[in-house]
């Protein structure tokens, strides 16, 4: 434990990371200390930095010769699949902006993101899931008239498309010199740390997604951050659970993987059974994912016959943990957990550290990461007494630059001092921990009286006949408003009102207790797994009131 404990919501950690770096030249670096080591696997396909290397210069050389350079603004649309990672690594040695797009989104988003950032080209897969999204560019091409290249994987599809593979495999030896790309593109084109890495989009539940703007130096310092926390070396293998198109899995793992030297094990999409095959096959050290992941790991009928000794480990953010997901994970896995706190705007600004207590694991999100700052404020932006709730702040190496081409919406989360109000009621401990409390949004005010759901939903978890749990607040007539636990049964096993009333009764305050319980099959979820909540809050609130009238 730290010493002198604290009186005043506010935490700054020491140790910043020296900025001034990019992740090409971080790449670079990589490829000369590791080049027969591991760097990413998918399915029975893998590569050792120094292949990676070789590919990855192919690609940049043949995106340089179609035009694209610095600056540009380039769309990645993969599933977890090795041209990702080429794709990014690619752009990122160009000094290319990466505008990731997550394979689960349609026409309206995809349209709105590569009109909004001005793409010039976009690398995607051409079909997933059973949908074209060759058709569905070549239906929006015309719509989109900065769009110059549409490069797809395997082969073209439409006469405007472009291979990637043939891209990569380009005989471009007789045009380009060997060491064009360091000797005359770089010193034409400079890529420089506070360059734009990403515009990446955040997964909003209302209206248009905003695009976040994120440089080489706030990308890789967070990177940096997690590597330290979490002891990350060449020897570690990840297990890449959630999209790299989005700020969990593309900045903790993937980028954290570049700069230390460790290998990313990709799982296309999330399958259960598939999990736990890829962490015995290929000995995965450190599985990265939402709580929901490893709790269905948990339940799954064979979970003890798989070998997962490997596991040291498993890093978990996204959403809240319940403390006794977290108990379980780290006694039935037999490994340490490490838990996240973050937004698209900070990326994990808090971890907890390997030496962390398991009670600070399972109560807390750990301290800010080196070189950020957190506090927790009132209505009045002043910073609160420990203990007691407010917003959480964060600010430092980590934080966005702002929203692309957005400033009213950048000056609603970041203020003149460099601040970012994440909109998360949570509240500080005498230590510097976070405890996240729910969102402030979400914050049911139940006839006067305040409840916080992720404090129901915690106890819930520990019923044994739950599998996952959302409690929500939905319009009352009498209370202005109810709360309604929205429940996934654990498989083979149901219950009634009062069965789970009565395991509550002792638990928590009266008024607490859920008013209304409504069992589902699933919940509407972000691409990222974050549970839609405002989706959710307006499916069980028309439920609700269906069954009210009749």
């Amino acid at each position: 434990m730290k010493a002198n404990p604290l009186t005043h919501s506010y935490y700054y950690s020491p140790g910043e990371i020296p900025p001034g770096v990019t992740l090409g030249e971080y790449f670079e670096r990589t490829i000369q200390k590791f080049p027969q080591k591991a760097a990413c696997s998918f399915r029975d396909k893998s590569h050792t930095w120094g292949e990676l290397g070789k590919i990855v210069d192919r690609l940049t050389l043949a995106l340089i010769d179609l035009g694209i350079s610095r600056g540009d603004k380039i769309a990645v649309l993969f599933p977890n699949r090795l041209e990702f990672i080429y794709s990014a690594l690619a752009l990122a040695k160009i000094g290319a902006i990466i505008v990731p797009i997550s394979e689960r989104l349609r026409k309206r988003e995809i349209l709105h993101i590569l009109g909004h950032a001005e793409v010039r080209a976009i690398i995607m897969v051409q079909e997933f899931w059973g949908f074209s999204f060759s058709d569905l560019l070549s239906n929006i091409l015309t719509d989109l008239p900065n769009l110059k290249h549409v490069i797809v994987s395997g082969k073209a599809k439409y006469s405007h498309e472009i291979s990637m593979d043939e891209l990569i495999e380009k005989n471009l030896k007789v045009k380009y010199a060997p060491d064009y790309y360091h000797r005359v593109y770089l010193k034409e084109h400079p890529v420089e740390a506070d360059d734009l890495l990403e515009i990446i989009f955040t997964s909003g539940t209302t209206g248009n997604p905003k695009g976040v703007m994120h440089t080489h130096n706030s990308r890789c310092r967070a990177a940096m951050g997690t590597i330290e926390r979490m002891r990350v070396t060449s020897d570690d293998i990840w297990l890449v659970m959630v999209p790299l198109s989005h700020t969990t899995a593309l900045v903790n793992s993937f980028y954290a993987s570049v700069i230390s030297g460790s290998c990313s094990g990709l799982l296309e999409t999330w399958n259960v059974e598939e999990a736990l095959k890829e962490i015995q096959r290929m000995r995965v050290t450190i599985p990265i994912g939402v709580p929901t992941m490893p709790i269905m790991m948990l339940q799954h009928p064979d979970f003890e016959k798989y070998t997962l000794s490997s596991l040291r480990s498993m890093l978990v953010g996204g959403a809240p943990l319940p403390v006794e997901v977290a108990k379980n994970i780290m006694r039935k896995f037999g490994c340490k957990l490490t838990s996240g706190y973050g937004m698209t705007e900070t990326a994990a600004s808090n971890l907890t550290s390997l030496d962390d207590p398991a009670e600070i694991v399972c109560r807390t999100v750990g301290t800010p990461q080196p070189g950020m700052e957190h506090k927790i404020v009132d209505e009045y932006r002043r910073i609160v007494p420990i203990g007691q709730e407010g917003e959480a702040c964060a600010r430092g190496q980590n934080v966005f630059v702002g929203y692309y081409k957005d400033p009213d919406r950048t000056a609603q989360v970041m203020d003149d001092r460099g601040w970012v109000y994440s909109g998360d009621l949570a509240k500080m401990d005498e230590f510097g921990n976070l405890i996240i409390v729910g969102r402030i949004k979400d914050m049911i005010v139940r006839g006067g009286e305040n409840i916080a759901p992720t404090e129901i939903e915690e106890i819930l978890y520990t019923f044994p006949k739950v599998k996952q749990a959302a409690v929500i607040g939905v319009p009352d007539e009498r209370l202005g408003e109810a709360s309604c636990a929205c429940i996934i049964a654990a498989e083979g096993k149901s219950f009634s009102y009062e069965e789970l009333k009565g395991y509550l009764k002792d638990k928590v305050a009266r008024y607490k207790i859920p008013d209304h319980i409504v069992l589902m099959e699933e919940f509407p979820t972000t691409p990222s797994g974050k549970v839609r909540k405002v989706e959710l809050r307006e499916m069980v609130s028309k439920s609700i009131k269906s069954a009210t009238k009749s």
